[in-house]
């Protein structure tokens, strides 16, 4: 799945700028960044291929839906299953966006 820029809604968003929170194209991230001083130095980060998946932790071949942040481990739907039974039910997991960055 790729990122729709916030700002212009067609192209294929590029980067990611942490300060407005915003994920934006090239043309429209020179537009935005390059008006001012103080734009020109909010840090963004490349978006990376979308196409490269996560893969799970547990079984290192399904890709990964799933995040623990108490385990620190990105999980398929099975292995999600299968770990968090009993006690573990109560960890907080996100589900991952498929959206990597690159610094």
């Amino acid at each position: 799945m790729r990122t729709i820029c916030d700002v212009c809604e067609s192209a294929v968003a590029v980067l990611f700028c942490a300060a407005d929170e915003a994920a934006l194209c090239r043309p429209c991230d020179e537009k935005v960044h390059m008006c001012n001083k103080l734009a020109s130095r909010h840090v963004r980060v490349g978006l990376a291929d979308p196409n490269k998946l996560v893969r799970c932790d547990i079984c290192e071949s399904s890709p990964a839906f799933f995040y623990c942040d108490i385990d620190g481990t990105s999980l398929c739907l099975s292995c999600d299953m299968a770990v968090h039974v009993g006690g573990k039910r109560t960890h907080g997991r996100y589900l991952l966006l498929r959206q990597r960055v690159e610094v």
